[in-house]
């Protein structure tokens, strides 16, 4: 038996109010009759173990909101002269005495808390999280995905729990979008210092980035009647506002996107080439499109010069990153279908074209063979 923990025990028999399970070593651990009424003697069932003031084990089937050694934010329910009490989704709520508060606690507000056993085998809550968890963690690697917890704001960023065993740092600068305390995000490793402590991201890494954010552009586009109010050359807050990244990742896809021939960039705001086109790369953009010219490759020699070029592929998939989930970003992630870019079309075109040329030749040269040679005029 773990306390603290969700369990399967078995039941050894039943009474009038209680269901008394085994917990091992002769413990006889109580669960409420009314929550496993149709179990009987002999079957197992799986329960939370807590423990109650006078710290006996008592049982339930109600999955708690954090579990040992695990960190939430809970929700302050009252004070006393023991220390705060937090709702965890049990009947009994979650006792975090006065010398484990980070700071003074106000009934109704949400505080980010670690659940441990104390000395006397116990359950409490602790949101002096530096006391429990290091700073240091050498089993991580770069652009690891993670579990964050964001428990605490400083003057360089946002501290987070991470994957419920070390903390780190979200850098102010680094951060594209809404964050609050208390909130649960994904996240990745953006290295490990010298020193061994962690600094965090929200996005993946640039390359992983790229092919989702310009579907969520195109996705953009799309709604907005082909025109998005933004271009190469807006702020960085307005960049952020919008499509929750950096502006040089955002001036990546914009140059992705542009060399595909899918957008046109002005001054002030980038369109679509083709406003009735779909999201996959559509070739050449009108002529008539306004603002930078599409940068076109030169027509193959032995080509025809009307072959269409073949599209070219938006990229390889990958899984969401943890922030968003709204706007722009949600078809993006919905679909990341590859463009179909079909290359023998094209090669047996010029193929086709080379023959006929070097046939005509042929013909050409045969019809001046079989001239007779005309008459040498006088000097």
């Amino acid at each position: 038996m773990q306390i603290g923990h969700t369990q399967e025990l078995t039941v050894l028999e039943r009474n009038r109010n209680h269901l008394l399970l085994d917990g091992g070593d002769g413990v006889q651990v109580p669960l409420p009759i009314e929550e496993a009424d149709a179990t009987e003697p002999g079957e197992q069932i799986e329960v939370f173990i807590f423990v109650d003031a006078s710290g006996k084990p008592l049982a339930t089937t109600r999955k708690p909101l954090v579990e040992r050694d695990h960190c939430a934010s809970l929700k302050v329910v009252d004070i006393t002269n023991a220390g705060a009490f937090l709702d965890w989704g049990l009947s009994k709520n979650l006792l975090l005495p006065f010398a484990e508060q980070r700071r003074p606690l106000e009934i109704g507000r949400y505080e980010s808390v670690l659940v441990y056993l104390d000395k006397s085998r116990r359950l409490a809550a602790s949101s002096r999280l530096d006391h429990h968890l290091p700073e240091t963690a050498d089993d991580f690697r770069p652009w690891q995905p993670v579990s964050l917890l964001i428990y605490q704001r400083t003057d360089l960023g946002l501290k987070a729990v991470v994957d419920d065993r070390a903390l780190g740092l979200l850098y102010k600068d680094e951060i594209f979008q809404d964050i609050r305390v208390g909130e649960a995000h994904q996240g990745y490793i953006k290295r490990l210092r010298h020193d061994g402590r962690i600094d965090l991201s929200l996005q993946p890494p640039s390359k992983a980035l790229q092919p989702e954010l310009s579907d969520a552009i195109i996705n953009y586009l799309q709604d907005h009647d082909g025109v998005c109010a933004l271009s190469d050359k807006s702020s960085p807050d307005a960049i952020q506002a919008l499509f929750q990244v950096s502006k040089k990742n955002f001036k990546k896809a914009l140059s992705s996107l542009y060399r595909e021939r899918r957008i046109v960039i002005h001054p002030e705001h980038i369109a679509l080439a083709d406003p009735s086109a779909a999201s996959a790369p559509t070739g050449d953009s009108p002529a008539s499109a306004p603002g930078r010219k599409p940068v076109r490759k030169p027509a193959s020699k032995t080509g025809s010069s009307n072959a269409s070029a073949a599209p070219r592929p938006q990229g390889r998939k990958r899984q969401p990153p943890a922030s968003g989930g709204k706007g722009p970003w949600a078809k993006a992630r919905s679909r990341h279908g590859n463009a179909n870019a079909n290359s023998n079309t094209t090669n047996t075109t010029n193929t086709t074209n080379t023959t006929n040329t070097t046939n005509t030749t042929n013909n050409n040269n045969n019809n001046n063979n079989n001239k007779p040679a005309g008459k040498k005029g006088r000097h």
